[in-house]
């Protein structure tokens, strides 16, 4: 009684303010015996001859305690109290009275009466101890008030910063799907840039596996046809992995000159090298940039080799008898050294020899073991007589020539075999690359909603994410077009999300056709949206999916719909998840959570009932 404390839920310390009492009788000295007895129990003690003056005071403040007798001379008690539950519901009521009856003591607590008392009042102890309880009563409905109060302020904070979370997963989800797309455009770009395939090479054949470990790697290789005589493999390996890595190879490659523009005739290996190595090494200020790459030149006439190193894994030289050359680096990597010089190697190609390229990323895959992973690549080399497409399989194993172990690599990996025989040349550069599945121009953050006409039948038309701020709009325009028996058409065409809340609207929407006999009709259900009704076991909104798919009009307009209320906006969340609900087992237990979140928020939006 103003004399205790607490700690609320959010830390502070909570103070009972001042305890106050109100006394209603038309018996003065009632009201003076209540009062000397009750003086020492409370901060503020008010008294009132009259319903008309209690209810003055009643205006005038709040009361902890308001103690009356039912049978005044103006009004009775049960009138008054019946009147301050609605005026000033916070009160408790104690009821006092000289002609004690069970239907008045039952209407007095129905009102919420705290106690009822009767006259003459017996051992002023009892009447304290009566008091006292009313008023701790009273401290605990404060309490849980305020309690409650806090709760709910914690639970919006709590909503305000999970749909900020939710937006900020969203905002990065969005961004990872536009890195995504943006490296499978990359990956489009850079297997362009690779040979097709291989030049007419009488007397050679040439055989390439090229695999980047994600959308776009490192590893560049080429194979290019000078003039009549000369040739020029090439092989590269770029430092990192991914996007940064992709344009060093490809930047390096287009300042890699292979012809003297003046005498029209082919470069020597080290000095192309040598001339690339400056541009780099000027260009690329940041650490950590380097490339690595042999350059050969192959005379088919003669088959006579030229070649240089910078920085590579060796190139192996199986010879017909079987004897193994391996060709170490001549010079290091490309843009480490301004001035960095590369020795140029000669050696002759024979009938049945053969040469083999490759980036280190054999090693890192399919020969784990370091300290002698090139000698199983010799061995690996020696110890097979197959055609060069054959011989990139056993060395770099039947999952990754197939392509299904490519999601497996730490590295890329990249292989040229050249041979000195009649046959088959193949270049491996993977399956081909599928374009991004939705256009550039729209953000999937995004949503569109479209609306118009065509030939009596109503068009609706979701772009980019559907979700539940958009939902409710949609469902009124169909409900409209419904209810007025026309038929409906949504596409879905570039639509690749639908959040529960609008997957449920659909759904509703389709059983509301169904039962008013009215076309409603879905087209250019992408996949993504597809496998969420398949996954719900939306069956019903399945059979209203059509394959073909209509033109749209060329005047549709934005939907805007009128904001709800938040009592409505409640209700239409809890009927969208109902009706998911019961299409499973599974989807009840799936949304009961929210289920019962939504049917909660909506009772606490409800209006009071009236008395």
């Amino acid at each position: 009684m103003g004399e205790g404390g607490d700690l609320g839920s959010s830390g502070s310390e909570w103070i009972d303010p001042p305890t106050s009492i109100l006394i209603v009788d038309d018996d003065e000295s009632i009201r003076a015996l209540l009062s000397a007895a009750l003086a020492g129990e409370c901060e503020v003690l008010v008294t009132a001859g009259s319903a008309a003056e209690a209810r003055n005071e009643l205006d005038r403040r709040a009361f902890d305690l308001v103690i009356t007798d039912i049978s005044m001379s103006d009004e009775d008690g049960i009138a008054l109290m019946q009147w301050a539950r609605k005026r000033h519901p916070g009160a408790c009521w104690m009821v006092l009275t000289g002609h004690a009856t069970v239907d008045v003591a039952v209407k007095a607590l129905q009102l919420g009466a705290f106690d009822f008392l009767t006259k003459p009042l017996g051992s002023m102890t009892g009447l304290r101890n009566s008091v006292r309880n009313a008023i701790d009563h009273r401290r605990l409905v404060l309490q849980r008030d305020r309690l409650h109060d806090e709760l709910q302020k914690t639970n919006r904070q709590l909503r305000e910063h999970v749909d900020q979370l939710e937006a900020a997963c969203q905002l990065l989800s969005d961004q990872a799907e536009t890195i995504r797309a943006d490296l499978r455009r990359a990956a489009l770009i850079q297997q362009a840039l690779l040979p097709s395939g291989a030049p007419l090479l009488p007397g050679f054949s040439v055989n390439s596996l090229y695999r980047p470990s994600q959308h776009v790697g490192g590893d560049l290789y080429d194979v290019v046809r000078l003039d009549d005589r000369h040739v020029v493999v090439l092989i590269a390996d770029a430092a990192g992995h991914g996007l940064s890595a992709a344009m060093l190879a490809v930047l390096f490659r287009n300042r890699l000159s292979l012809v003297d523009q003046d005498t029209r005739e082919p470069f020597r290996p080290c000095d192309a090298l040598r001339a690339v190595n400056r541009t780099l090494a000027d260009g690329l200020t940041a650490p950590g940039l380097f490339i690595t790459a042999v350059y050969v030149l192959l005379d088919t006439a003669t088959g006579r080799v030229s070649m240089a190193s910078a920085g590579h894994t060796p190139v192996f030289v199986r010879r017909a008898g079987g004897q193994i050359d391996s060709m170490l680096h001549t010079g290091p990597a490309l843009g480490l050294y301004h001035d960095a010089d590369y020795a140029q190697l000669e050696f002759e190609i024979k009938q049945g020899d053969r040469l083999l390229l490759h980036t280190d990323g054999l090693y890192d895959r399919f020969y784990p073991d370091n300290r002698s992973s090139e000698e199983q690549v010799c061995a690996a080399f020696v110890g097979t007589e197959v055609g060069g497409e054959d011989l990139l399989g056993q060395l770099a194993g039947a999952k990754l020539t197939s392509g299904e172990g490519a999601g497996d690599q730490q590295d890329d990996v990249t292989l040229v075999v050249l041979d000195r025989v009649d046959g088959t040349s193949r270049f491996d550069n993977g399956a081909p690359i599928q374009p991004p599945a939705f256009p550039a121009t729209l953000s999937s953050r995004e949503l569109d909603l479209l609306v118009g006409d065509d030939g009596g039948r109503k068009i609706l038309c979701v772009r980019g994410r559907g979700d539940w701020t958009h939902s409710a709009a949609f469902h009124a325009q169909c409900v409209a077009s419904i209810e007025n028996r026309c038929a409906v058409m949504v596409d879905l065409t570039l639509c690749h999300h639908l959040d529960s809340t609008f997957l449920g609207t659909i759904h509703e929407l389709c059983l509301r056709a169904e039962l008013a006999d009215v076309e409603f009709r879905i087209q250019g259900v992408m996949p993504p949206v597809e496998s969420l009704f398949t996954e719900l076991g939306m069956r019903v909104v399945m059979d209203h999916m059509v394959p073909a798919v209509l033109p749209l009009p060329t005047d549709m307009l934005p939907l805007i719909g009128s904001p709800l209320d938040e009592r409505s906006q409640a209700l239409h969340l809890l009927r969208a998840h109902q009706g998911l609900a019961q299409i499973s087992e599974q989807n009840l237990r799936e949304f009961d959570p929210l289920l019962e979140a939504l049917r909660n928020e909506v009772a606490s939006l409800d209006p009071p009932e009236t008395v």
